[in-house]
């Protein structure tokens, strides 16, 4: 999923459950394609989104140790993590 708004885009991977393949896939592969295939975008700042209903606590880690921001499912609310 992409959202483009002013100057952002965010590249977005939403999975029920998130594993560290689909993390890997969206840093490298995903974000890589979407820079190849998009260039009018390439002035924009872009932003890499890991969305999830589940998601183990060292893969949330990881993601916001590479500047993912990940969002999680609480009961009937979305939580954001954003990198440090």
């Amino acid at each position: 999923m992409i959202l483009i708004n002013g100057q952002d885009v965010a590249i977005i991977e939403v999975k029920y459950k998130a594993h560290e393949a689909d993390l890997t896939k969206l840093i490298t592969k995903k974000y890589s394609n979407f820079k190849n295939l998009f260039p009018a975008y390439k002035d924009y700042r872009h932003h890499l989104v890991l969305a999830t209903f589940h998601l183990y606590d060292d893969l949330k880690e990881q993601a916001l140790q590479n500047n993912v921001i990940v969002l999680q499912r609480k009961g009937d609310m979305v939580q954001s993590y954003l990198p440090r």
